[in-house]
């Protein structure tokens, strides 16, 4: 599905620029002045962060002067997040914005950019973990300090000993990965605190609800969850609840607006980390690689961590996400 939003004609005569050398910049062009086009490639869209992301480029760009933005869903599919990039390339975006978590198999699609001369603006993915696979900028939050913080908090919380289970995004997804290596490097110091289950909840809220509910039924001697986001900490809790069991807390990732309702009501839910689904930043980051300007290869964006302690600093009732 690929979907369009215009403010003014498409494409000004381009430039060669050179960026930094490093291993993974290349040349790209460049549209010093003009009009332009910012291209963003979404993994999926049936999660209410990916949906955020969407609708802030649309927003962004709307106000933008001169910016026609074209935006595509895969449908969490990598043949298809790769069938569209190609796409993108061929109607002559000046930036490509891409959104992944398909891993590895989404870097042939990144290397086809770069051979397309088109700058590469990864968002809200996992960086690329081989060497020599091209990009111009990689803004997102730091996921492996974000799973090391989740697990000092239930650490505290617990007094350093406690059963906790896991509920891994998608295996294969470098977000999901990258958490779960902070917060397992953490638990390697807490030998007390003992991870008795660990399977992926899809990212989603109702199959997180269901392996919750199995593992309940497999193992009642649990303490804390951690979810690798928020909408399946909403299932965790869901499926706790149904369990009569509220001597559990719940730690999600995300800053979701209705898990901060949940942790606002003093429910199982005790504590996100808020990732940034805003694209104002990858977007001056796209339009500045544009432009011809100097841009730094990693951005990385603020996470507060909040709790009932500093919730009313975070929550904003109006906010999309």
């Amino acid at each position: 599905m690929t979907k369009m939003f215009k403010m003014s004609a498409v494409v000004a005569a381009m430039l060669m620029t050179t960026t930094a050398v490093h291993a993974q910049t290349y040349q790209y062009n460049t549209v010093p002045e003009g009009d332009i086009t910012l291209c963003f490639s979404q993994v999926v869209m049936n999660h209410p962060f990916r949906v955020a992301m969407v609708e802030s480029f649309e927003q962004v760009v709307a106000g933008m002067e001169g910016v026609t933005g074209v935006v595509t869903d895969a449908q969490g599919d990598a043949t298809r997040e790769i069938a569209n990039i190609e796409s993108l390339i061929a109607r002559g975006c000046n930036a490509i914005i891409v959104s992944s978590l398909s891993g590895r198999a989404i870097y042939p699609a990144y290397r086809e950019v770069a051979d397309a001369g088109i700058p590469l603006i990864i968002a809200a993915s996992g960086v690329p973990e081989e060497e020599g696979i091209p990009y111009v900028s990689f803004v997102s939050t730091e996921e492996v300090s974000m799973g090391e913080r989740a697990f000092d908090y239930i650490a505290a919380r617990l007094g350093g000993e406690g059963n906790i289970v896991q509920l891994q995004g998608v295996p294969e997804s470098t977000n999901s990965i990258l958490r779960r290596e902070g917060f397992n490097a953490q638990a390697q110091y807490w030998p007390n605190i003992v991870t008795v289950a660990d399977q992926s909840g899809q990212w989603l809220r109702l199959p997180a609800r269901q392996v919750m509910a199995n593992i309940l039924q497999a193992n009642s001697d649990i303490d804390a969850v951690f979810a690798y986001n928020d909408e399946m900490a909403l299932g965790a809790i869901q499926a706790l609840e149904d369990a009569g069991r509220t001597d559990v807390f719940v730690v999600g990732m995300d800053g979701q607006k209705e898990s901060l309702e949940v942790i606002q009501s003093g429910d199982l839910f005790a504590m996100t980390i808020a990732n940034e689904w805003r694209m104002d930043t990858a977007i001056e980051t796209a339009v500045a690689a544009v432009r011809g300007e100097a841009v730094p290869q990693r951005v990385v964006l603020r996470v507060p961590m909040i709790t009932d302690d500093n919730i009313d600093a975070h929550y904003d009732p109006e906010a999309v996400f």
